[in-house]
This record gives C-alpha cells, structure tokens and sequence, in this order.
C-alpha cells in the first residue's frame, strides 16, 4: 500500500461533482518550496496535487481558494503532455482519505452541540462528530448544523434553519 501526507494550499474552489451513479469533490492543491543553493540564491518550486474526496462530506464547503489543507490518501501517477512548455509532464492525483483545515477561523463550527434529544456532541477540529450521523445539531445561540452520514459538520444557512429554531423554542430548547 502506498500512501502520502500533504500540505498545502487550494488554488480555487472545491466542486462537488455526479459521475457514474457517484457523487465525489474535486479540487486542486499547491504546495510551495522555498530553498537556497550553494550560491545562497533563493529558488522555489510549486508542486500542484489533484484530489478526490467520496461523496460530498460537509467539509467541502470550506474547501475555497487560499485554504490551507492537510492531507492524507492515496496517490496514482499519470503522464501528460504540456502544450505551454511542450513537453511531458508528470501529474499527481490524492484520493483522499483525511482531510484537515489548517489556519482557518477555530468559530465556524462550535466545539459543543447538542442534539434533538438533548445530548450533547464534540465537534473535533476536523468539524466532524465521531458519535452522530445524519441528523442536525443546535449550538446554544440556537444555530442549527447539519451532519452528513460520515460525520461531517456544516452550518445551515440562517434562512434555512429559522423554522427549526421557531420549532425547537416550542419545545422548550432555548441553549444550553
């Protein structure tokens, strides 16, 4: 078994893609090296790193431009012609197996939820929740979370979640 690590940083947006009955995310990383020569000048390499990621986890909504990533899978090698450069080119594909935002904003996700029965979930890093699939989380303002069937936490959109907040007020959920 081969596998690699990988840091670096997105070049554009994730695209959530169908293909053969299959849903999975796409999106390219870059990752840059600085070093010096024996002359002491500087040079640098960019090496970019195309990833695929199963089905479309709630993670991908934070794969944008700029972001900087973790990750770790599986890597297959293929040859490719450069009509710019006019030569063959080597390229890499990760099929990802992990994933981690690195440098982003800690507050996207709240680091404690709580679920329609009242039990409370915590969020990892990797906004995921090992112990809940496929349901909804609140944090205690009130905003509603969505979980995907892998675990992947993503926030709803405020317009999205207002009848789900007007709902769990009635039943007596105000936080916690």
């Amino acid at each position: 078994m081969l596998k690699v690590t990988f840091i670096g940083q997105l070049g554009a947006d994730a695209e959530k893609r169908t293909a053969d009955n299959g849903k999975f995310t796409t999106f390219r990383a870059a990752h840059n090296e600085v070093y010096k020569d024996d002359a002491g000048g500087e040079h640098s390499t960019t090496i970019w790193v195309d990833c695929t990621l199963n089905d479309h986890p709630s993670v991908a909504d934070y794969l944008k431009a700029g972001t900087s990533v973790y990750i770790e899978g599986y890597p297959s090698l293929r040859v490719y012609s450069s009509p710019k450069e006019r030569c063959m080119k080597a390229g890499m594909t990760i099929r990802v197996q992990k994933i981690e935002l690195l440098g982003g904003r800690v507050d996207m996700v709240p680091r404690h939820l709580i679920d329609s029965n009242g039990v409370l979930h915590d969020v990892n890093k990797f906004y995921n929740v090992a112990d809940a699939k496929k349901c909804q989380l609140m944090d205690k303002r009130g905003n509603v979370y969505d979980v995907d069937k892998n675990g992947w936490v993503a926030p709803v959109a405020p317009a999205d979640n207002q009848s789900e907040n007007d709902q769990s007020k009635e039943n007596g959920y105000d936080g916690f």
